[in-house]
């Protein structure tokens, strides 16, 4: 960035704009289209386009390892497996998944 601005103040900028580009990133926005935004607002383009590189690699990093949906694929397993005991001890129909 071409203008120098008060250390706290810059880390807030920084943050502020890292969530920017995440979100244009979440919604499917082309990585070097969001650069090239950065690049028009003064930004050097390596910096920019590594900035944008290092979001959305920390992205892919945190979708891996929290695995998010998987997460939600075996709550719905897990509830669905509950739901089925519930109803065959209701209903006392002769099968039980364990």
């Amino acid at each position: 960035m071409n203008q120098e601005l008060p250390p706290g103040q810059e880390s807030d900028e920084i943050q502020g704009l890292a969530e920017v580009v995440a979100k244009s990133l979440a919604e499917g926005e082309d990585p070097q289209s969001i650069s090239q935004k950065l690049v028009d607002s003064g930004w050097d383009p390596d910096e920019a386009a590594g900035f944008v590189g290092s979001i959305e690699h920390h992205m892919m990093e945190a979708q891996h390892a929290g695995g998010g949906s998987e997460v939600q694929g075996w709550m719905i397993w897990g509830g669905g497996l509950i739901v089925i005991n519930l109803l065959s001890w209701m209903f006392n129909w002769g099968f039980w998944i364990y």
